[in-house]
């Protein structure tokens, strides 16, 4: 099944919950990437602290011949595979990453593999997005997240890319979106994913997508999170 890396060269852009929706979304494994402790791994309950051995890193430095990490299971969760601090500190190659994942993605069968990674440029992003099937790459409507996006275009025009504009406020700025248009000649846009204020104050453990009895806002959102996902299914071919 495909690999698909959520990246982004600038930090604060929606990037965690958007793969942790697209994992859920998709019934896929999430490959948390990102070693910070506002990530994924701690959105899903997981805290490395807690626990005497990292599997991800553990697994990465085993090579491709080793066994795949074995993802954590939880209802209204995507099945998980967690970061860890030590990832920062890792001197684990792009080229290693990028094997791991290709032989991860036959153990764990017909399952899509969604990676978080960590913003910017580092050897795991790196090795992520070099074998992945799509990019989903998060934006908001900004000047400085515009001019981020431009450079990243520049540097991976040879990469598959999905764009999400993301956190889209009621009424965008219309310069933005008309700069938006003129970037994204030639490459898919994504449905929009609105602002959700009270994302960011929500301390959930269910993924919103997945979340059982559902209210008005929270209804609003899962449609938009499964409407990225078909979006992501229909560039995956």
């Amino acid at each position: 099944m495909p690999v698909v890396t959520v990246a982004a060269t600038k930090g604060g852009v929606g990037k965690t919950t958007v793969a942790f929706e697209l994992a859920a979304a998709l019934d896929g494994v999430l490959v948390d990437l990102d070693w910070d402790s506002g990530g994924a791994t701690r959105m899903w309950g997981y805290d490395p602290a807690r626990y005497r051995t990292a599997p991800l890193l553990d697994a990465l430095e085993a090579g491709p011949l080793g066994n795949a990490p074995r993802p954590r299971q939880r209802r209204h969760q995507p099945a998980l595979v967690p970061a860890s601090p030590d990832l920062a500190a890792s001197r684990i190659d792009d080229s290693l990453v990028g094997d791991c994942l290709v032989a991860w993605t036959k153990q764990w069968g017909d399952r899509y593999v969604v990676v978080d990674t960590h913003p910017g440029a580092n050897p795991l992003t790196d090795g992520a997005m070099q074998v992945a099937d799509l990019v989903v790459v998060p934006i908001i409507l900004g000047a400085r997240e515009m001019d981020a996006l431009e450079g990243m275009l520049r540097d991976f025009a040879g990469y598959r890319l999905l764009l999400v504009p993301n956190m889209v406020p009621p009424s965008p700025p219309r310069r933005y979106v008309e700069r938006l248009a003129t970037l994204a000649v030639g490459i898919p846009v994504a449905p929009p994913v609105s602002e959700h204020r009270w994302i960011r104050r929500r301390a959930r453990r269910a993924a919103i997508s997945l979340q059982p009895n559902p209210g008005k806002a929270v209804r609003k959102a899962s449609q938009e999170f499964h409407q990225l996902a078909e979006a992501v299914e229909k560039a995956c071919g």
